[in-house]
């Protein structure tokens, strides 16, 4: 028990280090990324960027050692403006080194969205990397607070008009409101992993998950469905609709530097 607890505050005294220092390039946060096959084009365009620590006492750190931390104690907007700088300066390089990336999304939590100053920090950092907002998308979980939604949806028409995409993140999970759903300016709905699962369990739950992702191909939503490891989810998927395609069948997480292995060349 000690030496979890040990370890949890050696945690949270380097996140507080890297807020106070507010350094965008904090080599202690990395970023590593998933990439997400594009099922019309049979090209992997896209990825998420996903968040790690590196810290000297504590070696590789998971999100789910660090986050809830970074979140009780309002360091996460600070770890997300780092995730997101270095995200955009990897897109510039991959450009630089003619590679074609769509874009990758980067998650933000709904608490960052109240501070006064989210656009404005967020703008800022895609505009000093030199890439296009088109390159960037945001993710954001669904929220059951009334204020949370209307604060969200002012902020995402405001982004969406410079040309940022917004997913819904891990839709399948906890509360789900279709009405809250389709009163935002969302441009893709990922289906959680548990929904990837429970379409293989029998032929009831199979037709429950491809309802739901009918209503929204119908609604104009594309669709994204997270925890693909084999060819039998990776063609159900495609049946239920799926635009992009994402798991353990295509790659782990990995450093976002290699995810040039999985990117093709412009023309």
């Amino acid at each position: 028990m000690w030496k979890i607890i040990k370890k949890l505050l050696n945690i949270l005294s380097e996140l507080k280090n890297i807020h106070v220092r507010g350094d965008l390039n904090d080599p202690r946060v990395l970023v590593f990324c998933q990439p997400v096959l594009n099922t019309q084009t049979n090209v992997f365009s896209s990825a998420e960027a996903l968040m790690r620590m590196k810290l000297k006492e504590c070696g590789m750190v998971y999100p789910d050692q660090f986050i809830p931390l970074a979140e009780k104690y309002d360091y996460i907007h600070t770890l997300s403006k780092i995730i997101l700088n270095k995200t955009c300066r990897q897109i510039r390089t991959f450009e630089q080194q003619g590679y074609k990336i769509d874009r990758i999304s980067v998650n933000f939590s709904i608490p960052e969205l109240r501070d006064k100053n989210f656009c404005y920090d967020i703008l800022e950092i895609i505009k000093d990397s030199g890439i296009p907002f088109d390159k960037i998308a945001i993710e954001l979980t669904e929220s059951r607070n009334e204020q949370d939604f209307e604060l969200v949806k002012g902020i995402m028409n405001h982004l969406q008009g410079l040309g940022m995409k917004f997913y819904l993140d891990d839709f399948g999970t906890g509360y789900s409101n279709f009405e809250r759903i389709t009163g935002l300016p969302i441009d893709i709905i990922k289906f959680d992993r548990s929904l990837t699962i429970l379409a293989r369990k029998d032929q009831e739950s199979r037709f429950l998950v491809g309802s739901f992702s009918n209503i929204f191909k119908q609604s104009n939503y594309q669709i994204l469905f997270e925890g693909v490891e084999d060819d039998i989810d990776e063609n159900q998927c495609i049946e239920m609709n799926a635009l992009y395609l994402q798991g353990y069948k295509y790659s782990r997480p990995i450093p976002i530097e290699n995810l040039i292995n999985f990117l093709e060349k412009a023309s």
